[in-house]
């Protein structure tokens, strides 16, 4: 980035080591030198003021000098690998070179190279080189602290813009300072930089190429708007739409990040402010009183009267009107709103909070641009998009909580689309023939009331990773014969009517059915070989478990198995379900109030380290179980026997070993109890005990439930008694007398003590 002080940092290193060489020289302006004069002149330029010769000396002789000699050289602002393949010259022992540049490439032609990125200046020095500039003090002036604040946030650390910005403050009043300040940004919130630190940071811009410069100008007036896809990395849809563009997505992003223009930060491409800035200042001077005239659109004000006032032309190219509900008028647009942009590659309309819609189209639409590639309207106020519209290079396609029925008749060509997002359309009632959408990977429907079934080519789209129907409450049966080796997650969560359902998958690893009307546990799910998370729980009518077949692989990989509030589950249904299971390691049956026992054969699911038995009411004993178990919890189990300390042996290995079991008394195995809520401990053999780390310790516990009216509340009302087990490694326990150790901890309020 200009002004980030690569140059003065140089010139520092020059003025500090430059005695310490037979030869120096510090040349500066590479780039601009190479322009104007050319790469010969400048090469001789270079070795006559190593050498303090004229310039017309034979330069050969002069090389030759050089390779025997320690010499110093500083090349500032080297901008092609032209320009320091030119200027990298052989030197002698002990030489030094220092180059600063803005793309990093240009270093790969220097031997041995470390390279030094220069970061901005954190809050502390920029305060101070501002009010230098400002004030010519450290510190702000009374009165101005606020402004100086404002002031530091907006220069986000680039000395050249502290300067600057302090420069231009020199001496003006307050009233100026407030005045600049405010101006000194978008409706976005982007900084729009001051002239002079504009011109210097362009000089960046100017030195891409078209396609580069076309990334750059879409980042900074629309990717830096934030899609928020929670199915998709942001980065992964950033480069899927500029390559669906014409754009060398990738190239050209590694392009910017070498000419720090763009940086990685915790694997996400950011834009420094400034620059956002500098590339919406650029769209500005396309057309400074014709917004209709600009390529890129984002400010709100300017969105609203080129639509409003049917301004648009083929310029523009992008739309990024996100809507304040209490800034923006209702908006009627005529029906050929869209028709002079013939070139627009995205339309965002999105609201800063969902309510009536802001947007009406009362003639309809007939016209949208062939060539979008992202479209996304929220609460769309038509029943279907125009049956003019192709798709076909659409990557994107979300339209949320509208009036949509259907999208398009018939079938449409989906060569480049990833992204289906229709979630929230209450009166849609059917979804397109995807058969030609190859590249597809996220279908969202979830919470769409109306729709009873799906179009059945969904299933045979070759790279769909999610399908998210959650809400779908018409839907009643989801089964194909196609088994499908992409489909990774299948949510069905809250789909109240379903009864039937056979959907299997070579790559789905999470499967959710809750609240589902199912009556039995397919025999297809036992396909579904790399299932880690299987989630059933209020299935309250699934009382029926299908074998799997001889040629089924089972339920290998399983890890979480959730059947909280299967009320009809029985032990030999559970039996059933469990076999096949080896890597379970949650498990949850609350509310399985028909479970009188667990099946024997929990005992091979040897992982199991969390089971949870909450509310089983008819549950009346424990059969052997897992040694990995450090979680067992059978709040309001009023029937199970509580003698069964002696059956368990948790993990010695693990943080916390917690064991809640009802009951009327703290248990006789405990070694200390009272009939209060806290308790002391005197010294007790340490040696093996869990967690110790010092001899020099006095343990005191307190325990406290959940208040009722505020759950993040907890205190001791209602406990009429606590105790304490030393909790030893298993071998040491073993040694004590036989027993093992269980810790007791905080209790839920809704357990009877």
């Amino acid at each position: 980035m200009g002004g980030i002080g690569k140059t003065t940092l140089a010139k520092y290193a020059y003025a500090k080591l430059s005695c310490q060489f037979e030869r120096r020289c510090l040349l500066e302006n590479v780039r601009e030198k190479s322009t104007m004069r050319g790469l010969l002149d400048v090469r001789k330029l270079l070795l006559s003021k190593l050498f303090e010769f004229p310039p017309n000396v034979e330069t050969r002789i002069l090389e030759r000098r050089l390779a025997g000699e320690k010499s110093l050289i500083v090349l500032d602002d080297v901008a092609t690998l032209e320009q320091a393949e030119n200027l990298n010259m052989c030197l002698g022992p002990g030489s030094r070179v220092i180059v600063t540049a803005r793309d990093k490439q240009i270093f790969s032609q220097f031997n041995r190279c470390e390279i030094y990125k220069v970061e901005g200046l954190d809050k502390d020095y920029s305060l101070q080189l501002l009010c230098r500039q400002a004030f010519q003090e450290k510190h702000a002036k009374d009165g101005y602290e606020e402004l100086v604040e404002r002031a530091i946030g907006y220069c986000g650390g680039n000395p050249l813009a502290l300067k600057v910005l302090g420069t231009n403050f020199r001496t003006k009043r307050k009233e100026v300072w407030e005045s600049d300040l405010v101006w000194e940004s978008d409706s976005s919130g982007f900084k729009i930089p001051n002239r002079g630190i504009h011109d210097v940071l362009k000089l960046s811009f100017n030195d891409l190429d078209h396609y580069e410069q076309a990334i750059f100008l879409d980042i900074a007036c629309f990717f830096k708007l934030r899609l928020y896809y929670s199915d998709i990395d942001d980065n992964l849809l950033m480069t899927v739409l500029l390559d669906a563009c014409d754009f060398p997505a990738v190239i050209g992003i590694e392009s910017l990040c070498n000419k720090a223009l763009l940086t990685y930060h915790h694997n996400s491409i950011q834009m420094h402010d400034l620059l956002v800035g500098m590339g919406r200042e650029i769209v500005n001077e396309e057309s400074r009183k014709d917004p209709g005239r600009r390529s890129r659109l984002w400010d709100s004000k300017d969105v609203y009267d080129v639509l409003k006032y049917n301004k648009g032309t083929e310029d523009v190219e992008v739309i990024s009107f996100q809507i304040d509900i209490w800034k923006i008028e209702d908006l009627d647009l005529s029906s050929d709103s869209f028709k002079s942009m013939i070139n627009l590659r995205y339309l965002h309309i999105t609201y800063n909070r969902y309510s009536a819609n802001k947007v009406h189209l009362p003639k309809g639409l007939k016209w949208l641009s062939d060539k979008l590639r992202y479209l996304h309207w929220d609460l769309f106020p038509l029943e279907s998009l125009p049956s003019t519209f192709c798709p076909e290079r659409l990557v994107v396609l979300k339209m949320t909580r509208g009036k949509l029925r259907k999208l398009w008749d018939g079938i449409q060509k989906l060569d480049n689309l990833v992204i289906l997002n229709l979630e929230f359309s209450k009166d849609l009632i059917e979804i397109p023939d995807l058969s030609k959408a190859p590249n597809i990977e996220i279908v969202d429907l979830s919470n769409c009331e109306s729709l009873g079934q799906l179009h059945p080519s969904v299933f045979t789209c070759p790279k769909l990773r999610k399908l998210l129907l959650s809400g779908c409450q018409k839907i009643k049966s989801l089964k194909t014969n196609i088994h499908s080796k992409s489909l990774e997650v299948l949510v069905l969560s809250g789909c109240y009517s379903l009864v039937e359902f056979s959907v299997t998958s070579e790559e789905m690893t999470s499967l959710s059915l809750r609240d589902t009307a199912i009556r039995e546990f397919p025999s297809s799910i036992w396909r579904n070989s790399k299932l880690t998370q299987l989630f059933l729980s209020g299935c309250k009518k699934l009382n029926i478990v299908r074998k799997k077949l001889s040629s089924d692989l089972g339920l290998m990989s399983l890890t979480n198995l959730d059947l909280s509030g299967c009320t009809e589950m029985d032990t030999s249904n559970l039996w059933f379900i469990l076999d096949g299971m080896p890597s379970l390691y949650y498990l949850d049956l609350r509310r399985c109030c028909n479970l009188e026992t667990l099946p024997d054969n929990i005992q091979n699911n040897s992982l199991l380290g969390i089971l949870k038995l909450d509310d089983c009411s008819k549950l009346e004993s424990l059969p052997k179980l897992s040694t990995f178990l450090k979680e067992l919890t059978a709040f309001n189990c009023i029937y199970l026997d509580t003698n069964i300390l002696q059956r368990f042996h948790f993990n010695k290995d693990s943080d916390h070993d917690i064991c809640c079991l009802p009951g009327g008394q703290v248990p006789s195995e405990f070694d200390y109890h009272t009939t209060t809520a806290s308790i002391e401990i005197p010294p007790i053999p340490k040696s093996g005990l869990r967690g110790n780390e010092s001899d020099h310790y006095n343990l005191l516990f307190e325990f406290k439930v959940e208040d009722h009216d505020d759950k993040k509340q907890r205190s001791t009302k209602g406990i009429k008694g606590c105790g304490v087990i030393p909790v030893y490694d298993l071998e040491h326990s073993l040694q004590l007398d036989g027993r093992s150790g269980v810790e007791i901890v905080e209790l839920p309020s809704r357990i009877n003590i």
